[in-house]
Parts: C-alpha cells; sequence; structure tokens
C-alpha cells in the first residue's frame, strides 16, 4: 500500500494490470506530439493565415437560434481548406456522446456517469473507459469531447454533481482526471475540460459571483485542473458564473495569471455555450460558443484587438490540433457529418459499460452478512417503481431532464435498451432457481404483502438531477424513504438499492440490513446490481462522497448575487461541523482483511507508508 503522503481518512486508489479492451487496442493508440513540437507548426501555419481565416477559428458556428442546425456537432469551428486546416468537430459530453437526435439512439453507449467512475477508485478501469469514450467520439467524426467534469463539489445539491469525476476530493479528481485525459487523447480526440472555475452550483448559474480565497482555490477547486493541464488537456471550457467581479470568460486574474501563467496550461480556452460577455481575448478567452448571433467574436470586434493578441489565441487553438494529430485524422466537415452521426459505434462497449458499472457499486451497509444472495434463500420481492425505470429521451421533452440511468442536460445520453433492476435481478434470479415476487407501483401496502412473502425484500429507489437547476432536496424520489421503512417492518430481510446523481440521506438506514448503490450507472445498471448481490463480483466501489447525516450536514445553495465560500476547505469530510451516515471513501466488501503494523519511510514521492493487507475472510476481495 502506497499512502504517498495522503490522509489516513482516503482509501488508496486500486491500480490493477487486466486484459481489458484498453489492452487491446494499445497498438492503435495515438501519441500526442509535445507543445514545444507542436507550436512552431502551428505558428507557422498563423503566419500563412489571412486576418479573415484567423477570425473564423474564434467563434463556432452551427447554430440559429438557440437550435443546433442538423448534422452539426455541439460546437464547430470552420476548415481553412486552402492551408489543410480541418474543422473543429466538438461534442457533448464528457460522460458519452450526446444523442442529441433520435438518429443517434442506439448507437452509442450510455456509460456509468463520470461521478458513478468516481466511485470505482481505480485507475485502470478509468483509462479502459476512457479509451472505450474516445473510441466513440472518434468513430462518430467528432476530434473533441467537451470532458472532462472535474469540478470538486461543494454544494450536495448541485443538478450536475453526477457530471463532476472529483466528488468531494481533489486528488481522487485529479487521478481519475490524468487517465481520462490519456486515455480519450490515445484516441487522436481532443479533451477539453470543465468547468473553469468555481462553477459549484446551477442556481443563478449566469450571474452569481464566487468569492474564493487562494488557499482553498489552490489546494481544493484547481487540483483536478492541475492534473489534466500536466496529463496534456487540449482545451478548457470557462464557466457561466463569475470570480471575483468579473465574468469566468473575461477573468484575466483566472484564465492568464492562473490557468495559462502559474498552471502552465498551452492549450485553448473557449467559452462555454453563450457565456462570454465581452471581446475578452486579452483577458485569455481564445475561442467564443455562441448560440445566437453575437457581435462579440466578428470581424468588427476582432479587429479592435491587438493583432498579437489575436495570433496568440489562433496559435493555441492550431497547436492543440497539430499535437492532437487531428490535421490529418479528422473524418468529416459538417453538416457532411450524416454517416457518421448514425454509425454505431459501440463495438464490443457493452462489456466495458458492464465492467464499470459493477466496479462502481457502493455496498454501504451489510449487516448479518444477508449478502451476496445464496443458499437458503428461496424468493425474493423486488419492489419500487424504480425498479422498472425507463430511459427518458429529452429530444421529446424537458432538455434538462435526467433518469435513473443518465443525468439530464447536456450529458445527457439516452439508453436505447437499459437493463433495470428488476430485469437484471430476474435474469440472475433465475438461474440460482430463485422465485422474483414483484411489487413496481409504489404502494405500501402492496409493497408490504410481496415483502412478507419473500425471503428478502429487495427495494430499489432512486432520484435524478440535470444541469440548469439544483435539486430541490436530498431525498429519494416518490416517497421512497416511506416505502423502505414500511417494507422494513414487515420483511424478514430487507435490502435497498439506490440509484441517485450524488447525496442523498437515508434517515431508514438503521431500519435495514443491506443498501447499496450506484451514482447513476448507465444501461448495464440492473446487469451491476445482480452481479453484486448474488455475489458473482464481490463490491468493490467506495463512496466518491460523503453521504451526510441529514441535509444540514451539507454546504446549502443560495440564490445570493455573491456566493462566498466563507468555509475555506471545510467542505464534505473536511468539516468537523458535518456528520456523515458514511464516510467519503467507505464502500464494503464480503470478506475480512487484517493490516500488519505499517511503517513509514521516505521516497521520491515524499513519505510513503507500508503495510500488508491479508484477506481473511472466505470470499475473494
Amino acid at each position: 500500500l502506497l499512502v504517498r503522503g495522503l490522509t489516513s481518512t482516503r482509501p488508496q486508489l486500486r491500480s490493477t494490470m487486466r486484459l481489458s479492451a484498453s489492452l487491446l487496442f494499445a497498438s492503435a493508440a495515438y501519441t500526442p506530439l509535445s507543445w514545444d513540437e507542436a507550436y512552431p507548426q502551428a505558428a507557422k501555419l498563423v503566419s500563412q493565415m489571412t486576418t479573415e481565416e484567423k477570425y473564423s477559428m474564434m467563434s463556432g458556428i452551427g447554430w440559429t437560434n438557440w437550435v443546433l442546425d442538423k448534422w452539426w456537432y455541439v460546437g464547430n469551428l470552420p476548415a481553412v481548406e486552402r492551408l489543410g486546416i480541418p474543422s473543429v468537430n466538438m461534442q457533448d459530453a464528457a460522460g458519452g456522446f450526446r444523442t442529441y437526435w433520435d438518429e443517434i439512439i442506439g448507437t452509442v453507449t450510455c456509460w456509468p456517469s463520470l461521478l458513478s467512475m468516481a466511485a470505482t477508485w481505480d485507475v485502470d478501469t478509468m483509462h479502459e473507459f476512457s479509451v472505450a469514450l474516445g473510441q466513440e467520439f472518434a468513430g462518430k467524426g467528432a476530434n473533441t469531447i467537451l470532458g472532462p467534469s472535474i469540478n470538486v463539489h461543494r454544494v450536495a445539491r448541485n443538478g450536475r454533481n453526477f457530471e463532476y469525476l472529483s466528488g468531494d476530493d481533489p486528488f481522487l479528481g485529479g487521478k481519475l482526471a490524468e487517465q481520462y485525459v490519456s486515455g480519450v487523447q490515445s484516441q487522436g480526440v481532443m479533451t477539453v475540460m470543465k468547468h473553469f472555475v468555481f462553477n459549484n452550483q446551477e442556481t443563478n448559474r449566469n450571474s452569481e459571483d464566487s468569492l474564493v480565497e487562494d488557499q482553498a482555490a489552490w489546494e481544493l477547486y484547481y487540483p483536478p485542473f492541475q492534473a489534466a493541464v500536466d496529463a496534456g488537456v487540449s482545451g478548457t471550457m470557462c464557466s457561466y458564473n463569475k470570480e471575483d467581479g468579473d465574468y469566468s470568460c473575461s477573468n484575466n486574474r483566472r484564465l492568464n495569471e492562473d490557468l495559462k501563467g502559474k498552471m502552465g496550461f498551452r492549450g485553448f480556452v473557449q467559452s462555454d455555450w453563450g457565456a462570454t460577455h465581452a471581446t475578452s481575448v486579452t483577458s485569455g478567452l481564445d475561442m467564443d460558443m455562441p448560440m445566437v448571433t453575437d457581435p462579440l467574436f466578428q470581424p468588427e470586434a476582432l479587429s479592435q484587438v491587438p493583432e498579437k493578441s489575436i495570433d496568440e489565441a489562433v496559435t493555441r487553438t492550431l497547436a492543440a490540433m497539430v499535437r492532437m494529430g487531428v490535421m490529418n485524422s479528422t473524418k468529416c466537415t459538417p453538416p457532411a457529418c450524416n454517416d457518421y452521426f448514425v454509425k454505431d459505434v459501440r463495438g464490443d462497449h457493452a462489456a466495458v459499460a458492464l465492467k464499470a458499472a459493477k466496479e462502481s457499486v457502493v455496498l454501504l451497509q451489510n449487516e448479518g452478512g444477508v449478502l451476496p444472495i445464496g443458499a437458503g434463500v428461496g424468493s425474493i420481492a423486488v419492489i419500487g417503481s424504480p425498479a422498472v425505470a425507463t430511459a427518458y429521451n429529452p429530444t421529446h421533452g424537458a432538455w434538462d431532464q435526467g433518469d435513473y440511468y443518465s443525468g439530464g442536460g447536456s450529458g445527457h445520453v439516452v439508453a436505447s435498451d437499459p437493463v433495470s433492476p428488476l430485469a437484471g435481478l430476474k435474469a440472475r434470479a433465475k438461474t440460482a432457481g430463485i422465485e422474483v415476487i414483484e411489487s413496481t407501483s409504489d404502494d405500501i401496502y402492496a409493497a408490504q404483502q410481496a415483502a412478507a412473502k419473500a425471503d428478502i425484500a429487495i427495494v430499489v429507489a432512486g432520484t435524478t438531477s440535470g444541469e440548469s437547476q439544483d435539486r430541490p432536496n436530498l431525498i429519494l424520489d416518490n416517497n421512497a424513504d416511506q416505502l423502505i421503512a414500511a417494507v422494513a417492518s414487515t420483511a424478514k430481510k430487507t435490502v435497498v438499492l439506490t440509484m441517485i446523481p450524488g447525496v442523498v440521506v437515508m434517515p431508514w438506514r438503521t431500519q435495514v440490513d443491506a443498501i447499496a448503490t450506484l451514482f447513476l450507472g448507465g444501461q448495464e445498471t440492473g446487469t451491476a446490481f445482480a452481479a453484486v448481490l448474488f455475489g458473482d463480483h464481490g463490491p468493490t466501489g467506495r463512496l466518491p462522497v460523503m453521504l451526510p447525516e441529514t441535509e444540514a450536514d451539507t454546504i446549502d445553495t443560495t440564490s445570493d448575487s455573491e456566493v462566498t465560500y466563507s468555509e475555506g476547505m471545510q467542505t464534505s469530510y473536511r468539516s468537523p461541523n458535518f456528520k456523515a451516515a458514511f464516510p467519503f471513501g467507505h464502500g464494503l466488501a464480503y470478506t475480512n482483511f487484517s493490516f500488519s503494523a505499517p511503517s513509514a519511510a521516505s521516497c521520491a514521492q515524499g513519505v510513503c507508508v507500508s503495510t500488508t493487507i491479508t484477506n481473511t475472510g472466505a470470499a475473494p476481495g
């Protein structure tokens, strides 16, 4: 066990060698050039460009009055064919290829959310997922992915927490961000880290002013971004909010001094869509992404910017393109990309998604060893409407609504045929000869009747969230708290499965025997839950967030125009005032371990602490 200077509250990230999809594709992996190799080539191209050509690389196209034009990517820069510069084809989102049109559904994988991936605490699994993700984007003709999303959580009710790979911890986020960047970019796809910076709530996200002291900025919120920079991330997306009175995309201190200066970021900075409020090239913004006609980065406005600043902005974008090989690998120029949009690029990725989902399941509680389900269990009752949850298609409804497989907004991927918890459990129970009793109406009386007939009652509960609004509370949907308590009062044994986008409260936890959770586990949710519950996969997930005892044990969202991070470093598990129902890093196994006396010694990383861990139980782990 190599602790590398961590506090003892953090479990060690797992890194094990496996024969995986990422290894199978290793021979085809792309190796980026160094920035020092790419910059001279980019500068040479810039020297040959006309003023109009330079300007064209500083403002996105493809939208008409807030509507994305058909067969255009979410973000697009036009090609400069005269110089052999291809179009930049950027697509949402960090956790999967956005199913913007119905024709895309069923051609891409609905992966576990990035918060779910964080629950693996496994750099190899993260890399394997990222390689597969990059393959799907490349197969769709995109040469840029709008990810990773790596903001460290502050507000528990943030509607986008399911998108954020860091969870509550900058070290966890940094280690996983490195794997995301290297994995995706091994497929020749540029990565764009987001949302820079302090975009920690959706409430008033277009206007709120985040006020953060230096220690918290550099020690808590910046480290995942620094890790991505060090891994060679190609771009940065500045956020909607303000920082210290200036909009993020006009913030000289954050973009020029901190990001491009102290952090050493050498790629391009682009706005979030509609987040530009000034012609802020000299403040560090290299590229505007509008959804309507926006004069701020059009020729008339850009002509007032010093030519040196224009050249620097365009050079940054071209350097990233040269470095990542997209000059020669870009497959199409919108809108002549329809063949790629409808192409099925999933390959064998269902197996990768299932493996990731299984490793994401966190076993929170297992009183009396009720799990895994084994000999002596003749029947189970599966209870709750989320057990038969279907996928939501925002093309035919609210754009920011999520479901129990994928969160809402720009990060939503419609699962074409998700395995529901009931389907997964029924399929596995059949192989074991176990009867399954169903009650999926959320009716308490019917649930109790079903529970009374079974050896184990499994209540499936959930909630979801989406972009543009924060969650109203941390409670499970459909009065699930009451349903769980009622079932627990009747059942012989009660197991609760939760499908959640982040933190929830569990006031019933002492009344039930076992709890397992997935942070929106994607298309293979039901199969993953079944594999863990029946012991086919020993639980390996660990909490990337602290689950609080009550909602009062979290930082709440605010509608104030100024959002002062007065708590400094004391968010989540770092706060002495917050009580945990289940602490950050918690996760049980089906076996027991013993630890030898630890020893500490100096090493290249600082101080290394070593101990011998022995599996003393009857199950693998």
